[in-house]
């Protein structure tokens, strides 16, 4: 089976749509209008018939002045002095991969197409992508609380500085 990476299109979004809500519990879909709208920001990696992976990006906040940023560690700390948390930063802001192509290291290949010289992303504190972004050199240096709802939960707000 053949599988390629290419940049995303707004053509794709139909096809995003449907990935991301086999990906997504129904909480934490986004609508389709959102996915159009961005589809252009992107990669997405397809087999011969079907996209299989998908990350969007764009700059993001991390923490709206409404949100709490707790600092978890000295990179954290600095990141909260120099108010970076309030300021665009380029971002992951979604990351799928159909269910049966999981654990393939898939993941990995569409993030390494995407390395501004900074990147960040949230992420729920039971994502089991965190222990992926860690091995792929985010570092979490802090945690929003309460960002999600449905269920509430605190996001972990990681960072990576590329050389």
């Amino acid at each position: 089976m053949k599988i390629t990476i290419r940049k995303s299109t707004t053509d794709d979004y139909n096809d995003i749509y449907n990935l991301h809500i086999k990906c997504f519990e129904r909480t934490d879909q986004w609508y389709k209008t959102v996915i159009r709208e961005c589809a252009h920001n992107g990669y997405i990696m397809c087999t011969e018939t079907k996209i299989i992976g998908v990350l969007l990006y764009s700059k993001i906040l991390p923490c709206c002045k409404t949100e709490t940023f707790i600092p978890e560690n000295n990179m954290g700390k600095d990141f909260l002095k120099e108010n970076k948390h309030h300021s665009n930063i380029d971002g992951i802001t979604m990351l799928c991969i159909h269910p049966k192509f999981r654990n393939k290291g898939f993941a990995q290949k569409l993030i390494k197409c995407y390395e501004p010289k900074e990147v960040c992303l949230n992420t729920r504190r039971s994502n089991p992508a965190y222990n992926l972004y860690i091995k792929m050199g985010y570092s979490h240096i802090g945690t929003i609380k309460e960002k999600y709802f449905l269920p509430t939960e605190d996001s972990m707000f990681m960072y990576k500085l590329n050389n």
